[in-house]
């Protein structure tokens, strides 16, 4: 007796095999997750003057590393997510 539903598993094996065959094995980020100060200008839309006297005051996240500001992506946007205004 001939079972329909092989031919559909059979089919679905081959677009599996293709679609394993075709993608990457790998996921590279093509944004920093660690940046300077221009990451940090990216994601706050601030100026180096107003990021500087953030960093000063303590009111931003930030490592220093010598004379190198380092900035988290992740870090850097959870700060500016806890900005945010209740609407009313």
């Amino acid at each position: 007796m001939h079972n329909p539903f092989e031919v559909l598993h059979n089919r679905l094996d081959k677009l599996e095999a293709l679609l394993v065959e075709r993608l990457p094995t790998t996921v590279t980020p093509t944004t920093p997750e660690i940046g300077g100060l221009a990451l940090a200008q990216e994601i706050t839309r601030l100026s180096k003057a107003r990021i500087y006297a953030l960093v000063s005051a303590r009111a931003i996240p930030h490592s220093k590393r010598g004379n190198k500001l380092y900035f988290s992506r992740t870090e850097l946007l959870s700060w500016v997510a806890a900005g945010n205004r209740a609407t009313s």
